[in-house]
């Protein structure tokens, strides 16, 4: 602070009395002056000849005498008074505001605690006397966040952390001197919250969906192993690729195939009613239950079979809806007004995947046997999955 100081100065007595007619002042660069007001009184101010600035200099030491006027005209033998020392203490002015010492915070904790303290802030103030100089106080000025911060500049959290509701938080924070002057700027902060570690392998998918044709693929370009700080002696791994899921569009699509489970569509709305195993697999699964089916239009499916023909399906055989003994049809082929008599139908009953195959009337004449039966351990599996063909002749 810049200011301009006087002090008024006392009579000044010399032996005799004379009239005062000037001051002088002895120190080192002492930035003041003492004029006299009253000859014959010796009344004097003393006053600063240039600004004088607290934050650069707090006081100020000198030594001022008094001289007379002499005797006759030209003011010969003048005489001096004593020594006097003068003391002069520069008082301070509230203009500086408080600045922090760094233009950004950051920190990091662990989801699930409550720290003492996550961090410090910390702010000066340029003012010289411990009234403006001193923070006495910090304030979060971010609204609604799980933060408090002491009169120190400690931040902590005030609830447990989660890092699956947050990942990270930003709050502002202002600080006050003691003369409750505010920061002109408020300082940002950043606080990361972290997982609870769990060693292991991390960064990794079990399911891998790879297009044939389109070259070599990583399996996991972002593994890697959490140790969490732990010593680590040796590394052992293997990989498994299971397959025995696949089926459905594996390498078995052929020209001239009839899809009768396509997804639904203007022209396939026959799929629409039925429910799908929520996105679990690649292609589009549907799951059949005992109490719903698809009904094909006549006009996508074969009516008759030929001598050579395959039928392909991929199922997951789950526990019977009703007695051991029921039938649970996959696909049937019937009458197209009474549905009670059956061309074709492939169905699964006691444990054995069946085949029923009648002839057109018109092929009466060729014996071929009604129906084929298999017992399949992929039947009695209730919790595999299987790939089931039929194939003629």
């Amino acid at each position: 602070m810049r200011s301009l100081i006087t002090h008024r100065c006392a009579k000044t007595l010399l032996w005799e009395e004379r009239e005062i007619c000037s001051f002088k002042i002895f120190g080192q660069d002492a930035p003041f002056e003492a004029v006299v007001l009253n000859r014959t009184s010796g009344e004097g101010v003393l006053r600063a000849s240039s600004h004088v600035d607290c934050e650069i200099q707090k006081e100020y030491t000198f030594i001022i005498q008094a001289y007379d006027c002499g005797d006759g005209p030209g003011g010969a033998n003048w005489k001096k008074s004593h020594k006097a020392v003068i003391h002069i203490q520069v008082d301070d002015v509230n203009e500086f505001s408080p600045v922090f010492r760094e233009s950004l915070y950051k920190a990091s904790v662990t989801e699930g605690k409550i720290y003492d303290s996550i961090l410090q802030v910390e702010a000066w103030d340029q003012d010289c006397s411990p009234q403006y100089s001193q923070i006495c106080n910090y304030e979060i000025v971010t609204g609604g966040t799980p933060f408090a911060i002491d009169r120190n500049g400690n931040i902590r959290n005030t609830e447990r952390l989660s890092y699956e509701k947050q990942q990270s938080y930003r709050i502002m924070v202002s600080a006050f001197d003691c003369g409750q002057k505010k920061a002109k700027e408020d300082v940002a902060v950043h606080i990361e919250v972290k997982p609870v570690c769990k060693p292991g392998w991390q960064g990794w998918n079990k399911r891998v969906d790879y297009e044939p044709g389109t070259g070599s693929k990583q399996l996991f370009p972002k593994m890697h192993l959490e140790t969490c700080g732990g010593p680590l002696s040796g590394v052992k791994a293997m990989v498994e690729l299971q397959t025995n899921h696949i089926g459905k569009g594996c390498d078995r699509a052929a020209s001239g195939s009839t899809d009768l489970l396509p997804a639904p569509g203007p022209s396939t709305n026959w799929t629409a009613p039925l429910l799908t195993d929520s996105g679990r697999e690649s292609d589009l699964i549907y799951r059949f239950d005992g109490r719903q089916a698809a009904n094909v239009p006549f006009h996508v499916v074969p009516q008759n079979l030929t001598d050579q023909f395959t039928i392909a399906t991929w199922m997951k055989h789950g526990p019977s809806p009703g007695l051991r003994a029921e039938k649970e049809t996959i696909l049937c082929n019937s009458d197209k007004t009474e549905m009670n008599r059956h061309h074709y139908s492939l169905y699964v009953h006691n444990c054995r995947l069946v085949f029923l195959l009648r002839r057109d009337f018109t092929q009466i004449d060729t014996f071929r046997p009604a129906e084929f039966h298999w017992k399949l351990d992929q039947i009695e599996d209730k919790s595999g999955e299987s790939i089931l063909f039929v194939n003629s002749p």
